[in-house]
């Protein structure tokens, strides 16, 4: 992801397939957003992948209605924080596991709709019976999951009957981590989400998230994340 001046002296922001840590970028325009004036390009820069991410996963392939309820792993991380912008806009109920307490404050302070029951511990595997029992039994329409091994076990058992496992981790996929298809008896559905598969020739997909994107800015949901900048010679 990139943020800069287009030719003309536009602010943009973007994606690119590779080479993007760069001063001048060759830069495809379906890839490309406006930047709101209100914006600097830095916190610009924090946009694209992320919010791609969450519009990508939730609304374009786990097809979130709202009201429906939504299990966020590491709410905390860029495409955490992005999801639960979007899930709230579309008020749907959210629970989401974080590591400390710290990353739990700061995530009540910028999203008040959030209360005690939305979070859980990403640490273990405790949140399976949180969000169970806070959905009496029923478990949860959207699981984003980033979470590996034992702790993706458990989050697939957080599935409520047609709900939607959208997977953003990479570790269980390219380890080809068995799943048990007893799961899909509850007419659920298991979703790998990979960014970079939507830059490939006929892929449809992308128009639509490039949209959502598009909407997300001009109502307000998608704002950008907290940066630390570095210079230069701190690239390494």
């Amino acid at each position: 992801e990139f943020s800069g001046r287009d030719p003309s002296g536009r602010h943009v922001m973007g994606l690119l397939p590779a080479k993007g840590l760069a001063t001048c970028v060759d830069a495809d325009k379906r890839f490309l957003w406006d930047v709101p004036s209100s914006w600097t390009l830095e916190q610009a820069a924090s946009v694209p992948v992320v919010y791609a991410t969450a519009y990508y996963s939730l609304v374009v392939r786990g097809r979130l209605r709202p009201g429906e309820s939504v299990l966020i792993h590491s709410g905390s991380g860029g495409v955490g924080q992005a999801a639960i912008a979007i899930a709230l806009s579309m008020r749907c109920r959210v629970f989401t596991t974080v590591g400390s307490g710290e990353k739990k404050q700061y995530l009540q302070e910028r999203f008040p709709q959030l209360t005690a029951e939305s979070f859980a511990n990403s640490r273990d595997a405790s949140f399976e019976q949180h969000v169970m029992l806070n959905t009496q039994g029923k478990g949860v329409d959207l699981v984003l999951n980033s979470l590996a091994e034992e702790k993706l076990q458990a989050s697939l058992r957080c599935l409520a009957r047609h709900g939607r496992f959208l997977e953003i981790g990479k570790y269980d996929l390219s380890n080809n981590t068995p799943l048990g298809m007893a799961l899909f008896l509850k007419n659920v559905a298991f979703h790998g989400i990979l960014l970079d598969a939507l830059f490939e020739e006929g892929n449809r997909e992308w128009e639509e998230v490039s949209e959502l994107l598009k909407k997300g800015i001009t109502s307000g949901v998608v704002q950008p994340l907290r940066t630390t900048v570095f210079e230069r010679n701190q690239v390494e």
